[in-house]
């Protein structure tokens, strides 16, 4: 059986423990930071980060209400992104205090929207951005999807519509499984997995499921996944204005979460970034084309 490579660990800022994974602790490489997509956790990406453990050190963190992170997610209180930012400031404070300077973080998604707060509020822990489709909508299509949930006579629009429908799907999750390999059975091939290239789906298990009696479960409960996907009150695109840093933004071709608004900001922030559209890709690019993702990363520590 092959050895792992990564380190799995535990911080704890005062509210519980913070799961992360990390590879190659070697203070003379520099630091790479990722943040995953709502719903999933850092092990799911171990396939497209492993690769790239002899040219940074690596961490990836599970975000509050995934993984194996042990912080209090309430749904009922879940509104803006804002404490995803919070979290990952304590993280990301702790790594530059182990390297000495700056950190690349990237991000996809939830992810990718988040890191970009944390450049906005703390510059000086951030030395580039490394973004995958992060969730950027226009502060007009948030208040739409506000008013979709407090008037659900409004969810006939299409764009209300198909916003809220990722959180009405994911409350009807199955989270009880009698074994692994029904779990993966039930995901292969279909939905948000149907195009992920082998190995994602079984890390995205392991790094997402606990055995409770007789059971494995889900460690992010769906009503934590609802609640994020329908949180109303974030918006990333208000951070754009204040990161000083260079930008890599990778987009999918089909069914993007980048819209163009926020891509026009990021491009005056950093005329001379790096934008790209991934032909055949969708919004889970980094499973489908990692090899893409890991060339880009190692070109922004270039530039940094």
């Amino acid at each position: 059986m092959k050895k792992e490579q990564f380190t799995k660990k535990f911080h704890n800022f005062g509210d519980g423990n913070v799961s992360y994974i990390e590879w190659n602790d070697d203070k003379g490489l520099p630091g790479f930071q990722f943040s995953h997509a709502t719903g999933f956790n850092s092990l799911t990406y171990r396939k497209l980060l492993e690769p790239l453990s002899n040219e940074f050190h690596i961490r990836a963190i599970d975000a509050r209400g995934h993984g194996f992170t042990e912080t209090k997610a309430m749904p009922k209180k879940m509104y803006d992104w804002v404490v995803y930012r919070d979290d990952l400031i304590r993280s990301v404070e702790n790594f530059v205090e182990r390297k000495g300077k700056p950190i690349i973080l990237g991000g996809h998604s939830m992810g990718g929207a988040t890191i970009m707060q944390v450049a906005a509020s703390r510059p000086e822990l951030v030395s580039g951005l490394v973004l995958i489709e992060p969730v950027l909508i226009p502060k007009k299509n948030l208040n739409l999807i506000k008013l979709g949930r407090k008037f659900p006579i409004f969810k006939f629009l299409p764009f209300i519509k198909e916003a809220l429908s990722r959180a009405d799907s994911t409350l009807k999750r199955r989270r009880e499984f009698p074994n692994k390999e029904m779990i993966k059975r039930s995901y292969k091939g279909r939905g948000a997995f149907t195009t992920w290239v082998d190995g994602f789906l079984d890390d995205y298990i392991d790094g997402g499921t606990k055995t409770e009696g007789n059971y494995h479960i889900l460690t992010c409960h769906p009503e934590w996944e609802a609640a994020t996907f329908s949180s109303w009150k974030h918006n990333a695109m208000e951070a754009i204005k204040k990161i000083n840093c260079p930008i890599t933004l990778l987009q999918g071709e089909i069914g993007s979460t980048t819209q163009e608004p926020g891509i026009k900001l990021l491009k005056k922030q950093d005329p001379s970034g790096t934008f790209k559209i991934i032909e055949n890709s969708s919004h889970f690019l980094p499973m489908e084309y990692p090899e893409i993702v890991q060339k880009e990363i190692k070109k922004i520590k270039n530039r940094v």
